[in-house]
């Protein structure tokens, strides 16, 4: 029976940021890449605690109302959000908090945490791809980032929205992007080219391990679909 093998987003992501990382130090670089091709557990550095925290924080508001962050309205002229014990404009944290308040607005009433999943043949092997994804409302997949240094385009390259929006089938992505100051939406749109896309972004990752054998060993080790 042939073996099959799970593909996500963040597994494609690693190995594109490998490839292309001019930051770190190759061993650094390398290091980050096997832990994440191993599996391992890991405790989220700062940044990524930052992005937790305001997901949480969305789908907290979006279940629980104002009350998770202790205000009561937006004052429609001022655009300021209200402090209820005293009816004074809520500094602390105030345009985080507005900006979590616009992102509730698009993504409530939507499904948290839905997984999505589906067999892709590339070459000889069979393929498991697999994502979790942050919301789906109607026709469109939401996924929320924060990020300290965003540019248009960042996510261009992602294969999130590629696996998501192929697993699916539904016609829309929607990344929703905030440093906490302001916040940005990137749309990506079904075709039919995503299947081409993904099915080189899984080739060019198959061909480099022919060449990694440290690598491929990890992967047909830890990654084999049960």
């Amino acid at each position: 029976m042939q073996k099959k093998f799970l593909i996500t987003s963040s597994l494609l992501n690693s190995y594109n940021y490998y490839i292309g990382d001019d930051y770190k130090s190759p061993a650094d670089s390398r290091a980050d890449f096997l832990k994440t091709l191993s599996r391992e557990k890991f405790e989220p550095n700062e940044a990524m605690q930052r992005g937790i925290d305001f997901e949480d924080d969305i789908r907290h508001a979006c279940e629980n109302g104002l009350e998770v962050f202790n205000l009561v309205s937006v004052d429609e002229c001022a655009g300021d959000l209200i402090e209820p014990n005293t009816g004074e404009p809520y500094v602390e944290h105030n345009q985080r908090n507005k900006i979590i308040l616009d992102l509730v607005d698009i993504v409530k009433g939507g499904l948290w945490q839905q997984t999505c999943k589906k067999d892709l043949q590339v070459g000889n092997n069979t393929f498991l791809l697999y994502g979790r994804m942050d919301v789906v409302k109607r026709d469109t997949i939401y996924d929320i980032k924060f990020t300290s240094n965003y540019e248009l385009g960042k996510f261009l390259d992602s294969s999130q929205h590629l696996i998501y929006l192929y697993c699916t089938e539904l016609p829309n992505f929607k990344y929703l992007v905030s440093d906490g100051k302001d916040y940005w939406v990137e749309n990506y749109f079904n075709g039919l080219e995503i299947e081409d896309k993904i099915r080189s972004k899984i080739a060019d990752f198959m061909s480099y391990l022919d060449n990694d054998l440290e690598a491929k060993e990890i992967f047909l080790t830890k990654w084999e679909s049960k």
